[in-house]
């Protein structure tokens, strides 16, 4: 198959790329410049480096490919709402008339499962028959949210739209390499309520798979929950990650019903005084992390025939082979 990868510099977009290679898919991978390029040369893959805004000029380089898998995303969650907006929907609204115009079959976005996540509700075993909720407080999740009601709602009998929702993806490479393993290095990351609540993960070599699944499948304007298969205490969980990447694990640990008001307060004092850099604790990362959350993937075995290819253990062992 002939398929355009967008954000193939991103966590997930470079490790989908070398497992779309290897099943034997010719890729475009999207970089924003080739100093980004970060995988092997290998026949099967081509770059390309244009505007990803450009209707018309994307358009041109999709005719005669396939399938457009779109990964790019704004992951910021402080002060970024214009961006978000900018990349999250806008940029997809863009892509998404592209590839219309130029015939492409079938278009995979990967969406997150937070988008389901009810900050007024219980959030056990969603499926997707759930109403999404309202989430402008949370611009990260909103934006994505919005992102995938385009994708859905452009679907049509020539036009193959598919959403996946990943939970908590993970894997070399993911939030914990970047950001939550140095903060707890400096014992500045922590535990709510002991961590002590069941948490959905997705394994990005999981995530591969459903990807591969979906190339197959004639499932239109549908979208699916994706995850490890079992559900984890957070904290065993993210005590796993910390120690294959060899980061410290966290003893602090704050009541969940203080870390909004906490998160609020911290939010106004980088909003008002000239504090360097990011609060180290936000709204948003509270609804994400900090509350229970599961999600089933009924859906995604019977129309995808998704399965999850490793288990939480083996993905971590994956991880201590390669951490520094």
């Amino acid at each position: 198959m002939k398929i355009f990868l967008t954000g193939a510099s991103g966590f997930v977009g470079s490790h989908l790329a070398k497992s779309l290679i290897a099943a034997g898919h010719e890729i475009v991978c999207h970089f924003r410049t080739p100093q980004a390029v970060n995988i092997e040369p290998n026949p099967n893959l081509a770059i390309w480096s244009g505007n990803l805004n450009d209707v018309e000029g994307l358009s041109k380089r999709l005719q005669d490919l396939d399938t457009v898998i779109h990964c790019a995303a704004e992951m910021k969650l402080w002060n970024s709402e214009n961006a978000l907006l900018e990349t999250n929907v806008l940029m997809t609204k863009n892509i998404l008339e592209s590839a219309k115009q130029a015939g492409i079959k079938q278009f995979i976005f990967m969406s997150d499962a937070s988008i389901a996540k009810n900050p007024l509700d219980q959030n056990l075993n969603v499926s997707e028959s759930r109403s999404l909720p309202m989430l402008q407080n949370f611009p990260y999740s909103h934006s994505k949210s919005q992102a995938e009601q385009l994708v859905l709602q452009a679907g049509n009998e020539r036009f193959r739209t598919i959403s996946l929702r990943p939970a908590s993806i993970w894997g070399k490479g993911d939030v914990v390499d970047q950001m939550l393993g140095r903060a707890a290095d400096l014992n500045k990351f922590g535990w709510f309520d002991q961590g002590n609540y069941p948490f959905s993960t997705c394994y990005i070599q999981n995530l591969c798979e459903a990807v591969k699944k979906a190339l197959l499948s004639d499932a239109n304007q549908e979208s699916f929950f994706i995850s490890d298969g079992p559900v984890m205490q957070f904290r065993e969980w993210m005590g796993m990650r910390l120690k294959a990447g060899h980061y410290k694990v966290p003893t602090l640990s704050i009541p969940r019903f203080f870390a909004l008001p906490l998160a609020r307060f911290t939010e106004n004092g980088w909003k008002y005084l000239p504090l360097r850099g990011e609060p180290p604790l936000i709204r948003e990362m509270v609804h994400l992390i900090a509350h229970p959350f599961s999600v089933s993937i009924q859906k995604a075995r019977e129309q995808l025939a998704y399965e999850p290819l490793f288990t939480i253990d083996a993905g971590m062992i994956e991880i201590e082979k390669t951490a520094g």
